[in-house]
């Protein structure tokens, strides 16, 4: 094949064309930002005020592009409920939709029925149980069998050759039955929850640790986002960051009670979580472990645990919202 030859043009000729499109590149941005409005380059940080009752208000100025309306008045609360060392977290949307995520080990669940009781709820729109270890299903049970009425029931679909067989998830899986109530696989979904959206997503993962099964959800309300992740480990997180999906939100659910196995940098600087929510109880599993709170207070310094805070209720109206713990610390 014959060679193709250029002509290179004289130097003085290329630069003085690097300056024209220099130009032309300067003239075309500000058009643009006369045209869009400048307001559009400017986001106002999120800033927190104590009440006067101590609790703490968030809010922060979003475009109406990225935040969905919400009602003045309206007002969606988030409950991680204390359950020792175990997860458990009820979402109740502004008109009254309700999402149980776990419910702590078997032992809670008379506990975890009396406090839904004690909040007047008398039905679960959705009951989800992120993976099939008993710290996180076990008390389901005892919800699933009560006077509570429950609407769907989604759990992760495990692969058969790793499908346990421990008393928490058989009877877990004959309280459904028995209740009668539709049990169906996660799959990745957005669903309209009152004035806010959650989205639930699925890991992609079929090996023999049934942590990184485990349902990750996101809560978007006004301008308040809360993410859901159960006992996701490291490669989960890695997984996630690389999806692309959006992770960045104000309250993070720590994963694994505070573990070594999870909350890697990669995944915290995308999440960059303004608070931190950590469910964990007397245990000899090193939960939270030091070293990952340490790297969480590289990202914020409000860190709640249930061991210490008890129940951390956030209160979410649309422009922020407000926190509540059971210790009143």
């Amino acid at each position: 094949m014959p060679k193709t030859h250029r002509r290179r043009r004289p130097a003085k000729k290329r630069k003085q064309n690097r300056l024209n499109l220099a130009a032309a590149l300067v003239l075309l941005c500000s058009l643009f930002i006369i045209y869009v409005g400048v307001d559009h380059f400017f986001i106002e940080p999120q800033v927190a005020d104590t009440d006067s009752d101590g609790s703490v208000t968030t809010s922060a100025a979003s475009s109406d592009e990225t935040v969905a309306p919400v009602a003045d008045g309206s007002c969606a609360t988030v409950y991680f409920i204390n359950v020792g060392q175990g997860d458990c977290e009820l979402i109740v949307a502004d008109d009254g939709t309700t999402m149980l995520i776990d419910g702590g080990e078997s032992d809670y669940g008379d506990t975890v029925v009396a406090y839904l009781g004690e909040l007047g709820i008398t039905r679960l729109d959705y009951v989800v149980g992120t993976h099939p270890h008993s710290d996180h299903i076990g008390g389901l049970r005892k919800v699933i069998s009560s006077d509570i009425e429950i609407g769907e029931v989604i759990m992760p679909e495990i692969p058969d050759d790793y499908v346990p067989t421990t008393n928490s998830y058989e009877k877990l899986l004959e309280a459904i039955e028995k209740k009668g109530c539709h049990l169906y696989a996660a799959e990745d979904e957005t669903i309209a929850f009152g004035s806010g959206t959650l989205r639930i997503i699925v890991p992609d993962y079929s090996e023999d640790e049934l942590n990184n099964y485990s349902i990750v959800i996101r809560f978007d309300f006004g301008s308040s986002s809360f993410l859901f992740t159960g006992d996701i480990e490291k490669l989960i997180e890695t997984q996630l960051v690389e999806s692309g999906v959006d992770l960045d939100v104000d309250v993070l659910k720590v994963a694994h009670h505070g573990s070594s196995t999870s909350s890697s940098y990669a995944f915290l600087d995308a999440v960059t979580p303004e608070y931190c929510v950590i469910e964990c109880g007397d245990n000899s599993y090193n939960h939270p472990n030091s070293d990952v709170v340490d790297r969480l207070e590289l990202y914020t310094e409000n860190i709640y645990r249930t061991d210490i805070d008890g129940t951390v209720i956030f209160s979410c109206t649309g422009s922020g919202f407000s926190i509540e713990t059971e210790s009143g610390g």
